[in-house]
């Protein structure tokens, strides 16, 4: 069975969605929905990836009875308000990070989630990239040990792209909330809490070196406690004039995961030659995500990016902006 799906925006990551879904077999591409501004490259995508049709009006979509899923992939704010319509409307959806970034908005789309039968996914294509999925099952085995320590590094240069007004929507969110941590660093936060478990409580600092009266801040440092007995650390910035670089790093007490490299512990010291983790990804992670959407929809059950794990996410981005702004640790609330 393949299932009809509409895609709402026509940015870069609704691009990368319909490269993706075009490929994939149980995908059908049926109608690409931009605005009345952007209907040009709906048209240009409908042409590329074979939609069957194009439109502006997202209402059409949701009263389409051929419809199965909705891909959000429109800008940040519109997202809640576009997730509660579609489940409302009897459809399964997928939204592009963030879900949502105020403690309303998950509530209104807890509310229409509570009444669907429909599957909500929430595009976090990061755990489908082999290099942190096989770190995480190694330390989830044991065979390096006890947990202890990890560091997540999410450093994009996005001064030019937010000079030009590439993403012109991003400086439009809710009062007191960074957009790069949640449209960005949100990636790195996730593996974080993916790989050590829950948190308990964070220590942020931020500060904004370039994009200030753009994205408020655009530079954090921040120390965790996980509820497992971990510590770690994230250091995000935006306006860094230095390489980009997203990776992990894990300390055990048996070794260390430092990016696909395994380095041993040998009595009190590590091996001198690392093994290497392997990574073949015969399937990008877009890919494999829409097929766990596919998978949770037929055996109705929650699929691995969920509700439940975005709202966890929330609640620990809600921890570390009320720890900028108060200088404190803060507590994530449970």
């Amino acid at each position: 069975m393949r299932f009809n799906l509409a895609v709402i925006g026509t940015g870069y990551m609704a691009h990368k969605h319909c490269a993706a879904l075009a490929e994939h077999p149980r995908a059908q591409l049926a109608t690409v929905c931009g605005t009345e501004r952007s209907h040009l490259t709906a048209e240009e995508l409908k042409s590329r990836y074979g939609f069957a049709r194009a439109t502006a009006d997202y209402s059409s979509v949701l009263s389409d009875p051929e419809t199965d899923i909705v891909f959000i992939c429109s800008p940040d704010s519109f997202h809640a308000q576009q997730v509660c319509a579609a489940l409302k409307a009897g459809k399964h959806v997928f939204c592009e990070k963030p879900l949502a970034r105020t403690e309303k908005e998950f509530r209104d789309i807890a509310r229409a989630l509570e009444k669907s039968k429909n599957v909500l996914q929430v595009g976090m294509n990061c755990r489908f990239r082999e290099q942190y999925s096989r770190a995480r099952d190694l330390i989830v085995s044991g065979d390096l040990g006890e947990l202890r320590f990890l560091r997540g590094t999410y450093i994009v240069n996005v001064v030019g792209a937010v000079h030009r007004q590439e993403k012109p929507w991003w400086p439009d969110c809710p009062e007191g909330v960074f957009p790069f941590l949640h449209g960005g660093a949100i990636h790195c936060l996730d593996l974080l809490r993916w790989i050590g478990g829950e948190v308990d409580s964070v220590f942020a600092r931020a500060t904004d070196f370039e994009l200030g009266s753009q994205l408020k801040a655009d530079t954090f440092s921040i120390s965790f406690s996980f509820a497992g007995g971990a510590i770690g650390e994230l250091l995000v910035a935006a306006g860094a004039f230095t390489p980009n670089d997203f990776s992990l790093e894990m300390w055990l007490s048996r070794g260390s995961i430092v990016g696909s490299k395994i380095f041993r512990r040998t009595d009190d010291s590590v091996s001198a030659s690392p093994e290497q983790i392997q990574v073949e990804q015969k399937i990008i992670d877009l890919g494999m995500q829409f097929s766990d959407l596919v998978r949770a929809i037929e055996t109705k059950t929650c699929p691995l990016n969920s509700f439940a794990e975005a709202e966890k996410n929330f609640k620990v981005l809600q921890a570390i902006e009320a720890s900028v702004h108060a200088e404190n640790p803060v507590s994530v609330i449970k």
